[in-house]
């Protein structure tokens, strides 16, 4: 979805109905969030081209926080004082450098109670494009993560992530997974470092989510949905790409083309 260079297979998920499958395409290249362009109806500046700041400034001042780690979920109203109007308010700080998106981790699955709004609307109100992510290391059972992330997207929608029957306004893209080739280290992973691996990990959470958005009645609106792959040098699950990051381009490409590939059934 708006990315006009980017020509996505147009039946991207055969078991999946046409509008899951059409909302499946948002994963298809992290490149398109670089395409540019204003998008309708928004009050954000576009995306492209990307100027983002990854954020998560966790108030530690000894190494591994003293043994006592706080939250890693940054949208959380404990940490306004670093975020907000009312502090140091870093959001307007990265705005007034530039930057038009923040990058997050774990602002989904946590299974925390409490609202992300504030977060969110001072976001909209500073111009900055929010691009949440979740948490990676939620249950996966046989790298499935499909209830697992279900659930987190729901939860998420209770706690502010929803708006008018779309996603809030400040959001942007959601982060699925950050660097899920790792999981290729794990003794259930067979052969060891098998690509099918991260690959149904990645599909799983993103049919998950898609299932959350028709469960709930949440329009996808603007809003694309991409994986944060790693820098190793790897080679994508059809063998076609090696290279450092853009492995993980091609496994999206492939997996969603056939998602057997990587031995997931969408739901």
């Amino acid at each position: 979805r708006h990315a006009p260079t980017v020509q996505p297979p147009a039946r991207a998920m055969p078991q999946m109905e046409r509008r899951t499958s059409a909302a499946a395409v948002r994963v298809f290249l992290l490149a398109a969030l670089a395409v540019g362009g204003s998008v309708a109806g928004s009050e954000l500046p576009a995306l492209g081209p990307l100027r983002g700041i990854a954020y998560g400034a966790l108030p530690c001042t000894a190494q591994s926080c003293g043994g006592q780690q706080p939250s890693e979920d940054m949208l959380l109203g404990g940490y306004a004082k670093q975020w907000g109007p009312e502090g140091r308010d870093d959001l307007a700080i990265m705005a007034g450098l530039g930057a038009n998106a923040v990058r997050l981790y774990h602002s989904l699955g946590l299974d925390i109670e409490e609202s992300h709004a504030g977060f969110l609307d001072h976001a909209q109100a500073t111009g900055l494009n929010v691009m949440a992510g979740f948490h990676t290391y939620g249950a996966c059972p046989g790298f499935d993560c499909f209830e697992t992330w279900k659930q987190a997207a729901l939860q998420g929608f209770r706690q502010g992530f929803a708006q008018s029957g779309g996603w809030h306004p400040a959001v942007a893209a959601l982060i699925l997974l950050n660097e899920p080739d790792f999981m290729g280290a794990s003794p259930m992973c067979q052969p060891s470092g098998a690509a099918w691996c991260r690959v149904k990990a990645a599909l799983s959470a993103l049919d998950g989510v898609l299932a959350a958005e028709k469960e709930a009645g949440i329009s996808a609106g603007r809003v694309r949905l991409t994986v944060m792959w790693s820098f190793g040098m790897r080679t994508s699950i059809d063998g076609q790409v090696n290279g450092p990051g853009t492995f993980g381009f091609q496994d999206m490409v492939a997996g969603i083309a056939d998602p057997q590939i990587a031995h997931y059934t969408p739901r």
